[in-house]
């Protein structure tokens, strides 16, 4: 009986490795509405937890908040999860911008990576606050190719 605990308990810790997307390689990415775009990503495992490395961002796909300290004295907290076949990845902080030239603005940006064939698809939403300022919403599905 020990056993099959301590091997289902093996089992269960492991899944959420399987249920995160394969997502590696370097990519230029196209897009009708936006700049183009080019990033390399890679993924592997620590302690039974999913990582992903981001244009050199390590993102630990937990579902869980982390906040890390940027070098403009702005912090910037990640959450990033699997979702079925895609990974989703949020950013928020704040940015000195001549948007919003009084006070920081505020940014929140939600990316889902999709693998399509060898390809990704990475849809990109973001929101900037200013506070003196109607809130600008800005979308970018981008095709990106594997390099």
């Amino acid at each position: 009986m020990l056993k099959t605990l301590l091997n289902l308990s093996i089992v269960l810790m492991t899944v959420p490795a399987f249920a995160c997307p394969e997502l590696a390689g370097n990519f230029d990415c196209t897009s009708d509405s936006g700049p183009v775009n080019s990033f390399s990503i890679s993924k592997s495992t620590e302690k039974g937890q999913v990582i992903y490395q981001i244009n050199g961002t390590k993102l630990v796909a937990n579902g869980v908040s982390e906040t890390r300290s940027k070098g403009d004295g702005f912090p910037t907290t990640y959450t990033t999860s699997c979702e079925g076949e895609s990974l989703r990845a949020r950013m928020q902080t704040h940015v000195s911008s001549a948007i919003c030239p009084t006070m920081p603005l505020a940014v929140d940006s939600i990316t889902i990576f999709t693998p399509k064939g060898k390809d990704i698809e990475m849809d990109d939403v973001t929101i900037l606050l200013c506070p003196d300022k109607a809130p600008m919403n800005i979308r970018h599905v981008y095709n990106c190719t594997r390099k």
